[in-house]
């Protein structure tokens, strides 16, 4: 290469590390932001624009400063070493970042709920001020080093196609070690601390091994650009043009395809790793594929269209299998889940099914672009530099009009059909431009033409029902399955919503749909049969409320969800509700629900905010009697952040001293090691902590945190229980009277606090839970049996919190021993009571006979 071989490979091999880093910055400073400014969709979108604006800034200024300086190594050295002492500074600026962002307010919009211009522009802004300085140094790389390695041999294509490559392939490796491995094992502060010390060394190496190579003597223009490799100065408008829309397409289809794929593979932050990795290895394998060719092909805009045009229609072919992929991740599930990694090349095989032939052909337009824009080589640093900046200036529109325009308002099949349509256009009018014969060009664009025209009416339906099955997270029975893939499903869709957060499903099935679910991306979230409500989600809203021990005036409820969980508080006598709901269509979803949340939503106390939910406990200045947080499962990417120990520091920080928080957490596929660490985090924020349990097919556990000791006050309870709205409402879920209420009980502060034990804490700086759940996806959901069955072992306390006088503890205890005794997995905690009773009064021929009846039951060779 360039007349330098062992030096430019030492100088690859170092610009692949520094695409490993740049991945591990972007992954890291995403999360962090998100975590300052809320997970909503704008939120995310703001930080990608942001970070892609001073990537395009930086190669424009960059690429000039190349063309300028006598030794492009000792400038990318300098580079490399600012970028990574940044890098090394990034989370204390990143924390500064936040502080400024609570102090500037936002208050306004994240209490009234929606997106307001007082929300948007401080998240820009400060976005824009903590990632333009790294991200501008990050963008100039890739111009400077084109320099360098072109001017030695005047192959401008190969010189530009062999860096971008091998970075692209850099940023992969470093996509699959943050995602996999370093974020678990390592954690945020030091998977970026990690990168930047790796970015100075770099720096450092490159500046002794080379900081005095100049760039090789540039040869006359005419030894640079054959003949038909230079672009007239019209086509070279037409080019860059087409470049930059090539750039809004592609980030349109990533856009596109993360959301299709998350339908089909979950939303688990290694399905979106996985995700991402597959899109850059098809670009990476791309340009390196097509650097031989570049410098010796002539009619290379020719070539140009060809590739947008493969693009086009490979990513409109593409639609006719996005049916089956549902059920080929269904098929492939129950053989290779138990194998993690080989489950995961299972997944990275059905991303590439669908984006691996277009993002070839995106790698390969890069480098030919180059090759065609640049002049010469005393200004092939601008040239590279320019295009950069175009290209990346359409793919931050493209992820723009890919998040808020095309999901929300055409759908992902109708998004990717119009981005296709783009690819076409672009190829048409390069065709029509391109050094071809006028014949061949009028056939390429027919062809073209008639190609999309019966693609298109061919295309089938994008399938709603089919397609939000869920399969990769609902246990669905094979035989349903069958059902649906012939095409009769036996449900009916009552809602779809593609919306800008997830696509939201509201199915009904039964006679007169009397069975009606809502489901999230596929996954289920709730349901409701015959307008009876879930009992784990009537419940998260009825037992802190019961729990308090004064009169609470209002509450907070964290997720929205089917309402059951709103519904079931705004039974109770509260003055006020505050609700938190991340994504529209969720809204709209729960008014199926109304019976079963007693058209909670209209409520006149109830006040809807829909934004984030770590962003309006952050900016509001209020604080509640009692806080629900009832969101989906922590091993989703955008919710795990809501389980941790800065998540439960917020609701404390925002509960009343005699206040009382529930959180709704799945004991389903997960092991007693991370129920340990889950409890164990939500423990170290709160004194007092207990367990409630309604055994239900979910498992789902209810825990109840507090400033101090929770305990009922039996006659309020009872008090609170003859309320007509909540009798009523506990009689729906065969809650009779308080009996059946301290049945729920499950295990209490201390014995929790002996079965946690020391466990290491899920938190934002090492989100373990995000991790290390996805891997037990596929394990038996019933193992949330034995997670019970273990916590009710270590209960030595079997008596709920709850105050009663002398006289009447006899028998309140034996009323709740024969209400322990009707469950058999609660018969030894039945026992524990009747013999306490035996204790207090050995004469009590009820209490002697039922401990002698359980003993035989426990034992019956005994």
């Amino acid at each position: 290469m360039s007349g330098r071989p062992s030096a430019n490979y030492l100088i690859l091999a170092f610009f692949f590390l520094t695409g490993l880093t740049g991945l591990a910055y972007e992954l890291v400073w995403i999360r962090l932001l998100i975590l300052a400014f809320g997970s909503t969709q704008f939120a995310v979108t703001t930080v990608l624009v942001v970070f892609m604006a001073g990537l395009a800034l930086g190669s424009l200024i960059f690429g000039r400063i190349a063309d300028k300086t006598s030794s492009p190594l000792k400038l990318y050295a300098a580079i490399e070493v600012a970028l990574g002492v940044y890098c090394v500074l990034s989370p204390a600026i990143f924390s500064a970042i936040k502080g400024a962002y609570l102090a500037l307010g936002g208050h306004s919009a994240a209490v009234s709920g929606g997106v307001s211009a007082t929300f948007e522009a401080p998240q820009f802004a400060l976005s824009f001020l903590a990632l333009i300085i790294p991200t501008t140094l990050m963008g100039g790389t890739l111009p400077v080093l084109v320099k360098y390695l072109a001017s030695g041999s005047g192959r401008i294509g190969f010189h530009t196609a062999v860096p971008y490559s091998i970075n692209t392939l850099g940023a992969v490796a470093g996509c699959l070690l943050t995602g996999f491995f370093s974020l678990y094992f390592l954690g945020v502060k030091t998977t970026v601390y990690t990168a930047g010390v790796i970015d100075i060394i770099v720096g450092v190496l490159v500046y002794a091994l080379y900081g005095r190579a100049s760039s090789a003597p540039v040869g006359p223009r005419a030894a640079v650009a054959p003949q038909g490799a230079k672009a007239e100065s019209g086509k070279r408008l037409l080019i860059i043009a087409s470049f930059a829309l090539s750039g809004f397409a592609s980030l349109n289809y990533e856009v596109l395809w993360s959301r299709l794929l998350s339908l089909v593979l979950g939303s688990s932050v290694y399905a979106f790793t996985l995700m991402l990795a597959t899109f850059l290895v098809g670009i990476g394998l791309g340009s390196i594929a097509f650097a031989p060719f570049i410098d010796r092909r002539k009619n290379l805009i020719a070539w140009f269209a060809l590739l947008e045009a493969v693009i086009g229609v490979a990513s409109l072919v593409s639609i006719f299998v996005y049916r089956e992929l549902p059920f080929v991740f269904y098929s492939l599930k129950g053989s290779f889940a138990s194998e993690f990694w080989l489950f995961m090349f299972i997944q990275f095989l059905i991303t590439a099914a669908i984006m691996i032939i277009p993002t070839l052909c995106m790698g390969a337009i890069f480098p030919l672009v180059g090759r065609l824009c640049a002049r010469d080589l005393k200004s092939v640093g601008k040239s590279i530099g320019d295009i950069y900046f175009f290209n990346t200036a359409g793919s931050i529109f493209g992820a723009f009009i890919g998040g808020f325009v095309l999901i929300p308002y055409a759908g992902v099949q109708n998004g990717v059909i119009l981005t296709a349509a783009l690819n076409i256009l672009l190829a048409i009018a390069l065709f029509t431009n391109s050094e071809l014969k006028a014949a061949s060009r009028l056939a390429c664009s027919v062809v073209l033409v008639a190609t999309f025209a019966v693609s298109y009416f061919a295309l089938p339906p994008w399938e709603k029902m089919v397609m939000t099955l869920g399969l990769y997270a609902n246990p669905v029975k094979e035989s349903k399955v069958s059902e649906i893939k012939g095409g009769a499903p036996g449900e009916e869709l009552l809602y779809y919503k593609e919306g800008i957060n997830a696509i939201v499903t509201v199915r009904g099935e039964g006679a007169g749909n009397s069975i009606i679910s809502y489901q999230a991306n596929g996954k289920q979230e709730a349901r409701s049969v015959a307008g009876r409500p879930s009992e784990a989600w009537s419940l998260l809203g009825h037992v802190p409320i019961l729990l308090h021990p004064g009169e609470p005036r209002n509450a907070l409820v964290v997720g929205l969800g089917s309402g059951i969980t709103l519904g079931a508080m705004a039974l109770y006598p509260l003055e006020a509700f505050d609700v938190v709901e991340l994504e529209p269509a969720v809204v709209e979803a729960a008014r199926f629900f109304s019976e079963a949340n007693n058209n909670a939503l209209d409520d006149a106390r109830v006040s809807l905010h829909v934004t984030d939910g770590r962003s309006f406990l952050a900016l509001s200045d209020k604080k509640y009697d009692v806080i629900v947080s009832g969101v989906s499962d922590p091993w989703i990417t955008g919710v795990s952040n809501l389980f941790t120990y800065e998540y439960f520091k917020e609701l404390d920080a925002k509960l009343e001293d005699d206040g009382v928080v529930g959180l709704w957490f799945q004991n389903y596929r997960i092991t007693p090691k991370e129920l340990k660490i889950a409890l164990g985090t939500f423990a170290r924020v709160f004194p007092h902590v207990s367990i409630w349990f309604h055994y239900t097919d979910t498992l789902d556990l209810i825990v109840v945190g507090s400033k101090a000791p929770h305990r009922f006050d039996l006659e309020r309870l009872k008090t609170r229980l003859a309320l007509p709205a909540v009798r009523q409402g506990l009689e729906s879920i065969d809650m009779r009277d308080s009996y059946d209420v301290l049945d729920l009980f499950l295990i209490g502060d201390e014995d929790l606090r002996s079965y946690i034990g020391d466990q290491p804490v899920n938190s934002d700086e090492r989100p373990i839970l995000e991790f290390s759940l996805p891997k037990l996806l596929y394990m038996d959901p019933l193992v949330g049996v034995k997670n019970v069955e273990e916590l009710l072992a270590v209960a030595e306390d079997v008596i709920p919190p709850v105050e009663v006088e002398a006289a009447k503890r006899e028998a309140f205890y034996m009323a709740l021993g024969r209400t322990y005794g009707r469950s058999n997995f609660r018969l030894k905690q039945a026992l524990k009571v009747f013999r306490l009773v035996a204790e207090m009064n050995p004469k009590n021929a009820e209490a002697l006979e039922q401990i002698k009846a359980i003993n035989r039951e426990l034992d019956p060779g005994g």
